[in-house]
Order: structure tokens, then sequence, then C-alpha cells
């Protein structure tokens, strides 16, 4: 896709073509930081989360962090993060401090329960620790000399990954697809759910 070359900055994100041509370059980037070839780069300062789980604890911080207005969560309209919102959040949680909350992560809420950032804030603890004992129930199967080709329940456990299926999936376009305009933390909970499968 050239166009994930052309995205570079979340100030650029206009649409959701736009979002996944900038998922795409943090992809890329993520995959650079990750490679370990230059520690000094400013590449690397800019992903002090390298891991799904360490992404996604970050933006548990995040979200937190609005309702006691220490963060910004870069709304384009009162409720509605929009793309370029959503862009402004990713790009803000590659060096968040995580912030490991396993009372938010045990509320079961599910993706079309997601209304507000407090929603998605849960949503977001809860996939968190799904992505964890997922790698440590395939992590025992192996350790049990069992086949664990096909992995557990997420399609990527490296954090470039996801990120490159999430550009694919929001790039792509199908009926499930208009779920996603306009941009609100319901749709964000659906991109995160299909990411998390998506091949």
């Amino acid at each position: 896709m050239s166009a994930s070359r052309s995205i570079e900055s979340w100030q650029q994100v206009k649409s959701r073509q736009g979002f996944a041509a900038y998922l795409s370059f943090l992809a890329v980037e993520c995959g650079q930081a990750c490679s370990g070839q230059d520690a000094e780069s400013p590449t690397v300062s800019r992903w002090t989360n390298r891991t799904i789980d360490g992404l996604l604890w970050g933006w548990v911080r995040l979200l937190g962090g609005h309702f006691d207005g220490t963060d910004l969560l870069h709304e384009e309209a009162p409720d509605r993060p929009g793309w370029q919102g959503l862009a402004y959040q990713l790009d803000t949680v590659r060096t968040a401090s995580p912030s490991f909350n396993f009372v938010l992560a045990d509320s079961g809420i599910e993706p079309d329960e997601v209304d507000t950032p407090r929603d998605l804030q849960r949503y977001v603890a809860t996939l968190a620790t799904d992505f964890v004992r997922d790698q440590e129930e395939c992590q025992a199967k192996i350790d049990r000399g069992q086949w664990a080709g096909d992995g557990g329940s997420w399609a990527h456990s490296n954090l470039c990954d996801w990120l490159d299926a999430w550009a694919a999936w929001v790039g792509a376009n199908s009926p499930r697809h208009a779920q996603l305009e306009p941009v609100t933390w319901r749709s964000i909970a659906l991109q995160l759910s299909v990411a998390r499968i998506y091949e």
C-alpha cells in the first residue's frame, strides 16, 4: 500500500483510509523499533510499549487520565474521538506508562456495550489481560510438548503484526465497515475486537 508511507503523523489523519495508512506506518515503525538494531534511534524512543499488552495497558492509563484531567483524548466532537482523535491516542500510548488495573479487566464488557471513554477503558483492560492469558496458554501447550501451531485466540502475538492486521481490516471494505462511521467509542471497541482475530 503506497499510501502507508504518506501518513506519518496523527495530524494528517482525516478519514478511515488515512487512519489505515497511519496504522500501517506505525506497524513498520514498530518493527524498526523492535528489531533492536539501533537502540539510540529516535524511532526506538517513540516505542517504549513494544508488546500488545503493554500498548493496551498504556491506553488504559490514557483513558483513565482523561477522567482526572491529566491527559486529553483529542476528541474531534463531544463524545466522538474521530479518526484523527483515535490516531492521536495511538500516537500517545506508544510511550504511555502502563496502568495495570485488573478490576477493570474483570468487568466482562463486550464491544457492543461500549458507549463512553470509561467503557472503552474497561474493554481495553479486558483485552490486555485476555492477550496475556492467551499467550500463557499457548506457552503451556508448548511446554507440555503439545502442538500450538495455530496459536491461541489471538491471531498475532507481536505488536507489529497486530497493528498491520488492524490496518488491513480498517482499510478494507465490507458491510460491517459501515459501523465504523462516525468514529465512536463503540466503533473503536469493534475495531479492536476484529483486530484481535484478523489475519
